[in-house]
């Protein structure tokens, strides 16, 4: 019993440990930072397919039908507090569909990014939100793309870094609310596995 309410102590003081830790930024601080690694399909989504939510790589019955694939980004931060970044990142995101289709993904994103963590250890969580393009055999479309991230990095000098991050990557596409346009509509989600390198000023 007393392993259990120590535990529940520290989880509840948890928060005010991150919030008195000193902070490295300030208003104005910028981060620029190089991603690359894999993405692994977690799951495809379609109403109007004979199976409407299938999950994981591979061709079978109720899998996505994707392999695994790889991703890299550039993306460029400005904090607006502390603790707060907003930004941009662009992407590149590649895997195999259908067993031969190379589909891919540009995604161009506004990214906002929290940083409880920080100094040469950090932990940054961020959100993206912006317009995906995506590719597969003949078939183009623009739509919505959503990404959110958990990493750490650390910092071996004052300026430069390095770390790791997973997400989640979700293209939803939307084509109507009825009928046969609702039953095109789909989101298909990944999960990448990146090693960044990371600048700041």
């Amino acid at each position: 019993m007393k392993k259990l309410t120590a535990i529940i102590m520290l989880i509840l003081l948890l928060p005010v440990f991150l919030v008195a830790r000193p902070t490295y930024y300030d208003t104005g601080s910028q981060l620029f930072s190089i991603s690359a690694g894999p993405t692994i399909p977690f799951f495809y989504y379609n109403p109007g397919s004979d199976y409407p939510l299938t999950f994981g790589f591979g061709s079978g019955a109720g899998q996505t039908h994707h392999t695994v694939g790889g991703y890299g980004s550039i993306s460029y931060q400005v904090f607006l507090n502390e603790y707060f970044a907003i930004g941009g990142e662009l992407g590149y995101q590649f895997d195999f569909a259908r067993s031969s289709d190379v589909y891919t993904s540009v995604p161009i994103l506004v990214k906002m990014s929290y940083v409880p963590v920080q100094g040469d250890f950090e932990v940054p969580i961020s959100l993206g939100i912006g317009l995906d393009y995506i590719s597969i055999s003949d078939y183009s479309s623009i739509n919505l793309g959503i990404t959110f991230e958990i990493g750490m990095r650390y910092f071996f000098t004052n300026e430069w870094g390095v770390g790791i991050t997973a997400g989640f990557q979700f293209v939803p596409e939307f084509y109507g609310f009825s009928g046969s346009s609702a039953a095109k509509n789909s989101i298909y989600s990944n999960v990448p596995l990146m090693i960044s390198v990371t600048y700041r000023h």
